[in-house]
């Protein structure tokens, strides 16, 4: 079932959060491993984190250091390591605990025969209200000054939890009075309070990007870990909206959203062979270092000559497909130019499938795993085959445009995350865990 979700709509982005989040319960407690559930103890199995469990057992990524701090003992200086096989306990949620514990605290004051009690009523809308700082967040790694420095001067004030806990208890016709009673020294020594780093995907693209995938796909579950490696403590939003060209278009360039993924790098050193969009690809985005390689490839009806094809001059004059916001560089690079063949574009590869399966075009342009991802889930499997002659290697980033110097700075932090992954063998297990569950839908 394709899902479109309109760049316009909050509720949308919402909506698809909470759905990528679901994705993820679903694929961890799928296993031999247990739930993640608050209040219980949670044995860590491959691919976990603190993040991953913090928002399966609360909803929240970033009240990892709830866990980490009940389990400093069992996991170490480090929070960003925990063992597979490791008991976790799971506290229970705190935000629950301070709401159940306050009602009880105001009926013992009242029942208390020590205490005066006075005929006055009082506002509690008119009365200041203290707001006690809240502890330190602390990662393994630092963010590069330069960025928390600009992170924090785009923090938005409305996302503070402490004012979250003042709206709840105040009327909304009247804006409290508040009053922060901090020290100097308590606010010099704590973490400055992240702005979340808003990451952008789509759909239709298996098994790297779909909020129905496990994890939300593979790509991004190796982004969400690339981020976490290079700093426990940044915090992110996670967003699928399915117009790919929108991201490049105008989600990035408006600084609507820092980081998009995944994306190919065009042969930018090839200037003379690009065409405009890629041209401007090359200009004006980041490109993170190669998170994946992909085989780009052709596909054709069993049993058509286009298979057995050895020369990219059978494919002049042809009907080829390729999905929107796939670039046309490995066209444009053999000769199969806009000039020489008839190009189709619709927004996803099973289009593209659907197509080739009603005569409507002779090829489809892919790279062979969304290629075989897109046919397995139209049930198609054995109708299509891909040329083995004719293919060419590209590389699968995440990018940010060159305006936002702040997403620009992420994306680097990330690149050092990728590299940790690898060391670990990280990076290893996500890839042949998708690409086997991958194996078995087909």
């Amino acid at each position: 079932m394709r899902r479109t979700i309109g760049h316009r709509s909050t509720e949308m982005k919402t909506t698809a959060k909470t759905l990528c989040i679901g994705c993820t319960a679903a694929f961890l407690a799928g296993g031999a491993a247990q739930a993640q559930e608050a209040c219980s103890t949670y044995v860590v199995v491959v691919g976990d984190n603190l993040r991953y469990i913090a928002r399966n057992a609360y909803g929240d990524a970033d009240m990892y250091r709830v866990i980490y701090d009940a389990n400093v003992a069992t996991i170490g200086a480090k929070a960003n390591i925990i063992l597979v096989g490791a008991s976790l306990v799971i506290p229970c949620d705190p935000r629950t605990t301070e709401a159940s514990a306050k009602a009880p605290a105001e009926g013992a004051v009242k029942a208390s025969p020590g205490v005066a009690l006075s005929n006055d009523v009082i506002d509690p809308a008119k009365q200041p209200v203290e707001l006690v700082p809240e502890l330190p967040v602390v990662g393994v790694g630092k963010v590069e000054a330069s960025v928390a420095e600009t992170l924090v001067a785009e923090a938005p004030v409305a996302e503070a939890p402490v004012e979250t806990a003042v709206v709840a208890e105040t009327p909304a016709e009247e804006a409290p009075v508040v009053e922060a009673a901090a020290e100097p020294q308590a606010a010099e020594s704590a973490s400055p309070l992240f702005a979340p780093v808003r990451l952008l995907t789509g759909n239709g693209y298996a098994p790297f990007a779909d909020e129905m995938l496990p994890g939300g796909g593979m790509f991004t579950q190796i982004v969400e870990m690339a981020i976490f490696r290079a700093d426990p403590a940044i915090p992110y939003n996670l967003t699928f909206i399915s117009d790919w060209q929108a991201h490049i278009d105008a989600l990035l360039p408006s600084q609507a959203y820092d980081l998009s993924f995944p994306w190919v790098r065009p042969n930018c050193e090839a200037r003379e062979t690009l065409s405009a969009a890629d041209l401007a690809r090359c200009d004006d985005f980041e490109f993170s270092a190669p998170y994946y390689e992909i085989v780009d490839g052709f596909f054709a009806l069993a049993g058509s000559d286009l298979v057995s094809a050895t020369s990219y001059s059978l494919f002049e004059g042809k009907r080829i497909c390729r999905p929107e916001g796939y670039t046309t560089g490995v066209l444009d690079a053999v000769g199969l130019t806009q000039s020489k063949v008839e190009l189709m574009r619709p927004l996803e590869a099973k289009d593209c499938f659907e197509a080739l399966a009603d005569g409507k075009v002779d090829l489809v342009s892919i790279d062979a795993e969304a290629g075989d991802s897109a046919i397995a889930a139209l049930g198609m499997t054995g109708d299509f085959l891909q040329n083995p002659h004719l293919m060419t290697l590209q590389s699968l980033h995440v990018i940010a445009h060159k305006s936002n110097p702040r997403a620009v700075e992420i994306l680097r932090l990330m690149d050092g995350g990728l590299v940790e992954m690898y060391e670990s063998g990280e990076w290893y297990d996500i890839v042949s865990s998708a690409l086997s569950q991958g194996a078995l839908r087909q």
